[in-house]
Parts: structure tokens; C-alpha cells; sequence
């Protein structure tokens, strides 16, 4: 998952504050006797919510929060879009015996692509009435109502990981994913992952998704996403016909993968791999707000409660000057 930084931190904290003060002023004046109802929210209630929230994206962010463990780069909210540099080959090396070289000083060409930093938001509504009854009760605040608003954002954050979002373009660029990205190794494996397809069909999938990261100068060891299903699949399938292994087995006895992932928003029959997941040469997870939940300002007594889960994040997937990228994506067809 994203780690906040100090300033995030603080902006948060801050919000959560600065929102009980003003409850509490509000309390405080003569109105709400009579009318209405202004209470702070407990720091029980935001770990709840908080726990809550670590418990959603554990469960949905699966290909995210494994991209985002290798290499996450915190922006800042006024940064729109996060550039990165694309640099050609230059310099050369001399020989000699004495050392004396006139020096080639070459400078390499330069360009940089961007990646814009969405906020993903959803609004979570509770009635005065509703906030007194559950003080008055001495019940916790219903923390699985803002949950369904965590659930939404973090789907969102998944699905931009793999498939990306085009409706979201600042200077020309736009976000890509994992499996639309236009630099990324493509390739058809012709097998129904899920039904049919024998452990030597499984073997040369990914031989093939090897293949083409190596054909590209990606020569790491790769982490592997497959359908959730699909997974299964392999796990609980003999390679062949009296082989004391699973098809998952086997194909982790390769050595150049690294690990082998489920997970359940990545479509049937679909073949992911990042090559050299550690080192972040594949790009990085931009974040400029990790998830959270934050209320908003409410002027009267009678006012709703809102909260606001919001998330600034995005993927940047790197390529180099010659448009190679250590990701490759296969499919049935």
C-alpha cells in the first residue's frame, strides 16, 4: 500500500481537527438546544474507519499494492502531471596505454513523457438525525457505509493499474495500464487457461511471456499476474498425469520467475510480466494522497454529515529512448 508522508500526514490530521473544533463551536451556541446536532467524531471512530479502509484496499488492491511495495514516488497535489526523462545513448570509451584521450563529450538527446495525477473521490452522507441517534445510543459510527465508498475508490485504483484512463488527458498525456499500454510486449498464447489447457500448455505461455521480456533487453525475473480463477486453476492440477506436482508448482520451479500473483480484476486467460519488479525500472505508483477518509465542513446544526474518501494516485510505466518497457501482456487470442 501507499505510505504517507509527513505533509500528507499532517493535512489529514489537520482536516480530522480542525472538523471537531468547529463542531464543538457549533455545540456550543444557543440554537442547538433547541435544534440540530454537532458532535465531534471520536479518534475510536477514525481507527475504525481507518482499519476499515487498510482491510478494503488489502482485499481489492492486489496488482496496485504489489507495484506500489516495489516503488512508490510521492508528488504533490499541485503537480497535475509527473514527468520523466527518456535519454538517448551517447559517450564512447578509448584505450590506451597512457591514458591520453582527446574525450568524446557527446551530450544525449533528452525527451520527457508526462503522467497526470487524478483524484478519485466518493462521498459518504449521513443525516443529523441519524448522527444523534447513534450518539445518544452510544454506538460506534457506521463505519461499513464509508466502507462502500473505500471499496469504490480502491476498485478504481485497480482498475487504472491494469487498463488505465483514457477519459483523464492533461498536455496530451493520458494514463496508461498494464495491459493497454502502447509500449508494452504483446503476444497470443491460444490457450483456455481455465478449462483445457495442460500443464505443457501452462509451461509455454509463460516461456512465452519470458520470451518476449528478454527479446526486449528485459532480463530480470519476473513477477507474473494472472486471473484469479486461472490461478486456481493451477494450483489444484496435476502438470501431468502422475506428476507429484501442480501446474503452479512446476511453473514456479522456473528460474526466471520471481513470483506468480491472483488476482480477481485481471480477465480470463490474461498473462501479465514485469521483469525486475524491485528494481522500479518498469516506472512507479505516483501518489499525492494515499487513500483516506476526511469529513467535510458542516456550517449548521442541521447539516449532514459527509465524508470523503479521496485517493491522488496514478501509474507511471517507463520506457526508454528506444520504446522498450520490462512488461509484457499475453492473451487466448
Amino acid at each position: 500500500m501507499l505510505r504517507f508522508t509527513e505533509d500528507q500526514e499532517r493535512a489529514i490530521l489537520g482536516a480530522r481537527s480542525a472538523f471537531n473544533q468547529s463542531q464543538v463551536a457549533l455545540a456550543a451556541s444557543a440554537s442547538i438546544n433547541l435544534i440540530g446536532n454537532a458532535s465531534p467524531v471520536p479518534i475510536d471512530a477514525w481507527r475504525r474507519i481507518d482499519a476499515r479502509a487498510t482491510r478494503v484496499m488489502r482485499d481489492v488492491l492486489v496488482v496496485f499494492n504489489r507495484l506500489a511495495q516495489a516503488n512508490q514516488q510521492p508528488v504533490g497535489l499541485g503537480d497535475l502531471v509527473s514527468y520523466f526523462p527518456k535519454i538517448s545513448d551517447s559517450g564512447e570509451v578509448h584505450v590506451s596505454m597512457d591514458g591520453r584521450s582527446e574525450g568524446l563529450a557527446d551530450a544525449p538527446t533528452i525527451q520527457y513523457e508526462g503522467t497526470p495525477v487524478p483524484i478519485l473521490d466518493s462521498f459518504a452522507r449521513f443525516g443529523w438525525r441519524q448522527m444523534e441517534v447513534i450518539r445518544k445510543g452510544q454506538a460506534s459510527l457506521d463505519v461499513e457505509a464509508v466502507a462502500n465508498h473505500q471499496r469504490k475508490v480502491a476498485e478504481k485504483l485497480e482498475d487504472m493499474v491494469l487498463n488505465g484512463l483514457s477519459s483523464i488527458v492533461v498536455g496530451g498525456s493520458t494514463i496508461y495500464g498494464l495491459r493497454n499500454h502502447p509500449n508494452r510486449n504483446t503476444g497470443t498464447h491460444g490457450f483456455d487457461l481455465n478449462n483445457t489447457a495442460t500443464g505443457a500448455n501452462w509451461l509455454t505461455a509463460f516461456k512465452q511471456i519470458i520470451d518476449l521480456l528478454v527479446g526486449d533487453n528485459a532480463f530480470g525475473k519476473v513477477t507474473v499476474f494472472l486471473n484469479y480463477s486461472d490461478w486456481l486453476y493451477a494450483s489444484v492440477n496435476e502438470f501431468t498425469a502422475g506428476y507429484p506436482k501442480t501446474i503452479l508448482q512446476r511453473l514456479r520451479e522456473v528460474e526466471q520467475i520471481a513470483d506468480i500473483i491472483p488476482a480477481s480484476k485481471i480477465p480470463a486467460d490474461n498473462i501479465i510480466g514485469v521483469a525486475g519488479l524491485e528494481t522500479g525500472d518498469w516506472g512507479s505508483i505516483l501518489s499525492a494522497m494515499p487513500m483516506t477518509t476526511r469529513p467535510k465542513a458542516r456550517q449548521n446544526a442541521e447539516d449532514d454529515y459527509v465524508f470523503g474518501v479521496l485517493a491522488a494516485a496514478a501509474p507511471q510505466f517507463r520506457v526508454d529512448n528506444d520504446g522498450r518497457m520490462p512488461i509484457a501482456h499475453t492473451t487466448a487470442s
